[in-house]
């Protein structure tokens, strides 16, 4: 059994961002809608919350804290959180509010795995800026996709 660091989690979480990121510029490009086409360009520049996160902290603490080992290894957000998304060119702006709340969760599933085991005071402060991040943004989707704006 491989030994599983932050830094291991962290890479993980910055790959399944650049990911969505893509998936967000593709669907932005083939998009029929104008008001979908500008929440998905919107959506694929804003995914940067795992180096905005670290830029508070000091190289020393970024270091000592991707260098932390994990006791068990959490369940990644990867490829699979896009099966059962299918968004068409011609998709509403709603299908791409629930498509990205679903992929929220899929990272607030891997902070929580993290936060669930016994880890330092730092890292658990970073996974929970990451988790509180990551809830408000679910919640702020829902309040958009609640008011109907497209």
């Amino acid at each position: 059994m491989a030994i599983v660091t932050v830094e291991d989690v962290l890479e993980c979480a910055e790959r399944f961002e650049q990911m969505l990121a893509a998936y967000y510029g593709e669907l932005s490009e083939h998009a029929a809608r104008e008001g979908v086409r500008m929440l998905t360009d919107y959506m694929s520049r804003h995914r940067v919350r795992i180096l905005e996160a670290l830029d508070k902290l000091s190289c020393e603490q970024v270091d000592r804290t991707r260098s932390v080992p994990l006791r068990y290894e959490p369940h990644v957000a990867d490829h699979t959180c896009f099966e059962g998304v299918t968004l068409s060119p011609d998709s509403d702006a709603a299908d791409v509010l629930d498509a990205a709340v679903s992929f929220d969760e899929c990272l607030v599933r891997l902070y929580r795995q993290v936060l669930q085991q016994d880890v330092e005071e730092d890292v658990k402060e970073l996974f929970e800026s990451l988790l509180h991040a990551e809830q408000r943004d679910e919640i702020e989707l829902k309040k958009i996709k609640a008011m109907d704006y497209f």
